[in-house]
Parts: structure tokens; C-alpha cells; sequence
């Protein structure tokens, strides 16, 4: 392969990162730019890349700046940023978004791609897990940091490749699956999508694109080669739930027979029906034994930030990326049902102006249900602020005696104060740099 250069626009992004390894690995040249540096940045300027957060031309190395310069962006740059602006005028250059790259990757393997608007990145985290522990030839690219891999990207070979499929600005249209699986679809980034009809129809359209195979949760109305379920008839089931504080064992049903005693190592029914589907996949991937996976759902150790916990002081800390209602709604379940006699409190950041105005009820439904709620501001990513939504809009919702709008730097103090035994620290933002885990992160639990 002739090496290449790549400019990386955005590239400390858990999805482009992920490509910056890739072509780190396939020896091309990389510069990546984004506004600060972060933990994946600086492992791959480890690796070779070239890094500035600077937005100025003059800081970026003159061979960087040729025609033979392929650019990469994420769609949460905006299109006035100078470098896409510089790019662009001149012509010569081609530039491409991150999807149109991971869709060309997709091609070049058998691919599983795996969507849905909850649950797609702990399972293609237990994919990938479960497939390096079987020591197959794969590439998988994934969208959270997997604890015991310290990484989103794994690379053992080419035989196939594993991508969390992202509907956000329908980038999951670019790929080119031979299966697929999906594991939800609700009502979310409607800034994009503007209804839940127009979501549904991306997800169809994605759906039709599986070549050799199509697995889908039961309830979603859309056709299907296989379904699964925990709660419903389905193809693939898990049967004789039981838990406890270190995980779950349930029995495999498929539509070759059962599988008993199967442990799995996350909490949650939300967790179980991830690795569910993670079995249902394989079980119609030819070649594949499901069998010879089983064993190794007892060593996957999750992902950074979903359902991470932590003890402190006789309080279980709880970090997880929840963003959405029915996120927190499955956060908060799993509380009840592991920790259901200990006091509850809840530390959130809302996820963008748009989220928090069209499921502000929801929200403040949701988050009635803890003891005690402390807000932070409202995390804007991508966007501009939406007059009369604010988290004070959203605090005044919210039916529970003891809440409060909290400044960042307040959380390491109102964990050690808080009276609540259980304290879930919530949200897709930056709240958790906050965080000082370091008093209690020696004792994590899972």
C-alpha cells in the first residue's frame, strides 16, 4: 500500500480517532487538529501523529498542505472552521466526512455493523471483546474506550470488521454491511431527524442493506431475519434471569437449542440484552460457534463510563454516559433493583439545548425518581443556545424535595457530603473531568 497523508479535522472524537489509528496502522502520515488534547490524542501522537490544536495555517507543517492531502472531518466541526474553509476553496484537495471513510473500511472485510439509538457501543464492545478472546482476524471501531484494552479501535487481522453504526446525520447509510445488528430505536437527535417517523425510515433504510444477515429487538416493527429479546417471544432469548451485584447468569436460547448458566459480568438488564444481542450475531455468523465464545462474557470488563462503580466511604459512585430519558430511566432501574434499600441522588449534565427541549418532561419525570438531583449547565457541543432552555428550566420540573443547579467544581465536594448511599454521576459532556476519581477509584468494584 503507498503511504498517504491525512489531515484529521476533530480528531481527539471518539469515531475519528478510531479511523487515525487505522491509518496510523496501515502507515500513512497523520496530522490531526483539534481544540484540546485529550488521553487518545496523545496515544496516537505516541504512535506517529503529527497534533495541533491550533486553528492557524501557519501552524500546520507545509507538506500537510499539498494537493496530495486527503482531509477528514467529523460533522460536530462546523463548516466555517478555517481548515475545511481552506481546503475547500482550493479545490485540489479531497475532502471527505468520517462516515464516507469508515463506509470505504466496511468494504474491505465482512463486516458487522451494529446500530440503534441505546445500546450500540457496549455492544460492539462485547464483540469486540469476544472475538479478540477467541483470537480472530478482525478490526473493530468503537465508540467508547474498552476497559482492559485502554481503546476504541482493536486491530489482530482483516477477516472481519466491527463498527458501531451511527445514525447520527444517517452516517450509517455509508457502510456497506454483510451483517447487521439493531438493538433500539427511540425518538432521539431530533435536530437531525426533526420526528420519530423520519428516524424510523433511516433505520429501514440502513436495515435493508444487510447482505447475509438482519437480527433486530422483538418490539421493533421493522423485517427481520432473526429477532431477540428478554422480555418477549423471540428467536433469541435469555431465560432464568438472576443477579446480583457482580453481574447476571442467564440460560442462551436460540433457534438451535439452549445454552444454560452463562455468566455475564455487567449489571443491568439494559447490559444483558447488549450481550444478548452480541450472541444472537454471532450465532448466524458462518464459521463462528457461539459455544466458544460463551465462556468469555465473564472476562469483558465493560466500557469507560457505562455503568462504571466505584466505592467511596460506604457510597457506591455510579459514572455512566447517559444522555437520554430512557438511559437514565435504565440507570436507575438497575439502582433499584441491585441497591433497592439505599438513598439515591443523581448528578446530571443535559446533552444539548435540543435534547433537553424535546424531552424536558421526560427528563424531569426520569429524574424524580432519585432522592436528590443536582444539574449542571447544559453541555452545547454542536450548538448554539436555545432561548428559554436552560437546566434551571428543567430543576424547576423536577418533583423531588432536595435539588439544586451545581457549579463543576462543586461535585467532588457534594460526593463526600451527600447523605445519599448511592450517587449516579450522569451525562455525554465534559462533567466528569470535574471528577476527582483518584479518592476512590482504588476500590472500584467491577
Amino acid at each position: 500500500m503507498i503511504a498517504k497523508k491525512y489531515f484529521f479535522v476533530g480528531v481527539g472524537g471518539i469515531g475519528m480517532s478510531s479511523i487515525a489509528n487505522y491509518m496510523l496502522d496501515c502507515n500513512h502520515e497523520i496530522l490531526g487538529y483539534d481544540r484540546v488534547s485529550n488521553r487518545i490524542i496523545e496515544s496516537l501522537k505516541d504512535k506517529g501523529m503529527v497534533f495541533t490544536d491550533k486553528e492557524d495555517i501557519k501552524n500546520i507543517p507545509s507538506k500537510f498542505l499539498e494537493e496530495d492531502v486527503i482531509v477528514i472531518y467529523t460533522p460536530a466541526i462546523k463548516q466555517n472552521n478555517l481548515f475545511l474553509k481552506y481546503f475547500s476553496s482550493n479545490s485540489k484537495n479531497k475532502i471527505f466526512k468520517r462516515s464516507e471513510i469508515l463506509g470505504e473500511i466496511s468494504k474491505q472485510s465482512k463486516c458487522i455493523a451494529v446500530a440503534g439509538t441505546h445500546g450500540k457501543t457496549t455492544t460492539t464492545s462485547i464483540l469486540s471483546h469476544l472475538f479478540y478472546s477467541c483470537n480472530l482476524k478482525f478490526k473493530s471501531f468503537v465508540g467508547g474506550v474498552m476497559k482492559g484494552y485502554n481503546s476504541n479501535y482493536l486491530n489482530t487481522g482483516d477477516k472481519f470488521v466491527i463498527i458501531e453504526a451511527d445514525e447520527y446525520d444517517r452516517s450509517f447509510h455509508k457502510l456497506d454491511p454483510d451483517y447487521i445488528l439493531i438493538t433500539s430505536i427511540e425518538e432521539d437527535h431530533l435536530d437531525i431527524y426533526q420526528d420519530y417517523e423520519s428516524l424510523f425510515e433511516s433505520f429501514k433504510i440502513f436495515s435493508e442493506k444487510a447482505k447475509s444477515c438482519l437480527i433486530i429487538e422483538e418490539q421493533i416493527k421493522l423485517n427481520k431475519d432473526y429477532s431477540f429479546s428478554i422480555n418477549n417471544d423471540a428467536d433469541y432469548m435469555a431465560l432464568n434471569i438472576s443477579s446480583d451485584r457482580n453481574g447476571v447468569r442467564f440460560d442462551f436460547k436460540s433457534p438451535n437449542g439452549l445454552i444454560s448458566n452463562i455468566h455475564f459480568n455487567l449489571i443491568g438488564e439494559h447490559n444483558l440484552k447488549n450481550a444478548l444481542s452480541a450472541l444472537s450475531i454471532i450465532d448466524q455468523i458462518d464459521d463462528l460457534d457461539v459455544n466458544e465464545f460463551i465462556p468469555y462474557l465473564s472476562t469483558f470488563k465493560g466500557i469507560e463510563r457505562r455503568m462504571d462503580i466505584f466505592n467511596y466511604n460506604n457510597k457506591i459512585i455510579i459514572d455512566d454516559y447517559a444522555h437520554h430519558p430512557s438511559e437514565i430511566k435504565a440507570i436507575y432501574n438497575t439502582l433499584k433493583s441491585n441497591f433497592s434499600k439505599q438513598t439515591k441522588a443523581v448528578i446530571f449534565q443535559p446533552h444539548l439545548y435540543s435534547r433537553t427541549r424535546d424531552f424536558i418532561e421526560d427528563f424531569a419525570r426520569v429524574l424524580s425518581n432519585f432522592d436528590e438531583v443536582y444539574l449542571l449547565d447544559i453541555y452545547p457541543a454542536r450548538e448554539e443556545p436555545i432561548k428559554g432552555i436552560t437546566s434551571q428550566v428543567l430543576l424547576e420540573k423536577i418533583d423531588v424535595k432536595i435539588k439544586k443547579k451545581i457549579n463543576p467544581l462543586d461535585i467532588n465536594e457534594l460526593i463526600k457530603k451527600t447523605k445519599c448511599e448511592i450517587i449516579s454521576i450522569l451525562g455525554a459532556g465534559d462533567l466528569t473531568k470535574n471528577i476527582n476519581k483518584k479518592f476512590f477509584e482504588s476500590v472500584q468494584t467491577n
